[in-house]
């Protein structure tokens, strides 16, 4: 327990007499001060925010036995922000009761230290006890889910909630947020677009992109993407798709085989297309993958549909320029993109499925992707019968431990190891559609949870169902490691972290 004891004691003649006093051994009568024991005080303390709160400590006094003296006490709770909050939103005063007693905590949620003061009014002595105090919300952390329900999109959440994970759905609703979901879905997104505001994007047909506030889920008319962007376009401008890219605070969005480059560091933002080669002016049709570059100063591989060719982006330039000669293949492959993502695999690389445009072979090229460097680590062709499925694949996704490239055909789930060249079934969805499948970077991913490399497999029958699945090495048995039910057709998932 921390005692602040703020006394004042007169000691100006005795300093000015020190010397004397020194001397002087006679007898002396010192009176106690009436101090303060807390009890029943804990070391930190989880509230929800909106939801009622409250503490009763126990309180003793050494010369004040009874305790019931209330005039003669002050007494003050209050909760402070540290963390980068601004200096007006540092310091909330809760109450000034002897119990914290609140119908309504109305704190945004954080991390705060809260102060609990009692003054003696009578000596002007106080003491002070602290406690760290955890400002959560039912949607705090967790899977944001957008589905459709009867065509129209719907937000739901899978949120953690006292390290348990508990399905909300229509948390805009819940929330009373302004925002209401119109059209059909397109994809939510979680990034660390702004240190002060987290970046949760949605995009409707109807509503295009905007984000929603991090903390509460509310919604103002500014949060839009159009407010991101130099063009005069209209607020309900939808982006196909954003990539974040670096560390944070730098993004590429993609619409209609345009690609446009944002650096909040730069102040750049979303103004004319990047998809032109340097010493050009027309554009051409980028294909709707980024080969994300390592953390903020690796190149970003984009790929040039109208010439069938991999192009580059350098950090921080708002256009691209010609790859360098490959050492395994020719970087303008005269090839359709099936597929592009960076992985962790292998301390990162950028794998890419590219397709004749006569036939249905298919060849992998893995690049690996460093600081200022792009090295061609592997180029093969995947076997005939494999690439066949491939080549009408509808989901892909690539996974960060093994390198295992994860398809999906129909109702089932297929995994490829391109070392042994081989295919294996892994999930037989039966009368199910198979409506989403990735691996999450925003998921938490230390070793007490990792989230990051399980397979997210979300399929659809009269419900929606989210699973997560362990993929193990040498192409063992996927493990279901949890299922959750209840949603929409989902289209999109992504982590809110903490």
């Amino acid at each position: 327990m921390l005692q602040c004891i703020k006394f004042c004691l007169i000691l100006i003649g005795g300093s000015l007499f020190f010397w004397s006093c020194a001397e002087d051994l006679g007898n002396y009568d010192y009176i106690g001060i009436n101090e303060v024991h807390f009890n029943g005080f804990e070391e930190q303390y989880t509230a929800y925010s909106g939801d009622p709160f409250s503490i009763t400590p126990e309180l003793t006094f050494t010369e004040d036995t009874a305790g019931d003296d209330e005039a003669r006490y002050t007494y003050e709770w209050v909760a402070f922000r540290g963390g980068g909050a601004l200096p007006m939103d540092q310091r909330h005063e809760l109450a000034y009761t002897r119990d914290l007693d609140m119908d309504a905590i109305a704190l945004v949620p954080g991390e705060y230290e809260l102060r609990y003061k009692v003054t003696d009014t009578e000596t002007g002595v106080f003491w002070e006890q602290l406690a760290d105090l955890h400002i959560v919300t039912s949607i705090y952390e967790g899977w944001m889910v957008l589905g459709a329900v009867d065509g129209t999109a719907r937000l739901d959440m899978i949120s953690k909630i006292e390290g348990e994970y508990t399905p909300l759905y229509d948390v805009l609703y819940r929330s009373g947020s302004a925002l209401t979901l119109e059209g059909t879905p397109v994809n939510v997104l979680c990034y660390d677009y702004d240190q002060q505001f987290y970046g949760i994007y949605v995009t409707t047909e109807g509503n295009g992109t905007t984000k929603i506030h991090p903390e509460t889920f509310d919604w103002n008319i500014e949060y839009s993407l159009s407010f991101e962007m130099m063009a005069n376009v209209p607020t309900d401008f939808g982006a196909d798709f954003i990539q974040p890219m670096g560390n944070g605070h730098e993004s590429m969005m993609y619409k209609d085989g345009d690609l446009y480059y944002y650096y909040r560091t730069y102040q750049y933002r979303y103004d004319l297309p990047i998809n032109v080669m340097q010493g050009e002016t027309t554009t051409f049709k980028a294909a709707p993958f980024i080969g994300v570059g390592a953390n903020t100063l690796g190149i970003t591989l984009l790929y040039d549909d109208t010439h069938k060719r991999f192009v580059r982006q350098m950090p921080y330039t708002k256009g691209v320029s010609v790859m360098p000669e490959g050492t395994l293949f020719d970087y303008n492959t005269g090839k359709d993109l099936l597929y592009m993502q960076r992985t962790e695999y292998n301390e990162g690389e950028v794998f890419a499925l590219l397709k004749d445009p006569s036939g249905n072979r298919v060849y992998l090229a893995r690049m690996s992707s460093g600081v200022y460097n792009i090295n061609q680590v592997y180029y093969e062709e995947v076997p005939e019968a494999i690439a066949a499925d491939m080549a009408a694949a509808d989901h892909f996704a690539i996974n960060p431990d093994f390198g295992y490239i994860f398809y999906t055909v129909g109702n089932k789930v297929y995994e490829y190891n391109f070392s042994a060249k081989s295919s294996k079934l892994m999930l037989d969805k039966g009368t199910e559609e198979i409506t989403l499948l990735k691996f999450d970077k925003t998921a938490p991913g230390s070793s007490g949870e990792n989230l990051r490399n399980k397979l997210v497999v979300c399929s659809y029958d009269t419900t929606g169902t989210m699973e997560l699945y362990t993929v193990p090495p040498v192409q063992g048995d996927l493990i279901l490691e949890e299922s959750y039910s209840g949603f929409g057709k989902i289209v999109s998932v992504a982590y809110r972290p903490r």
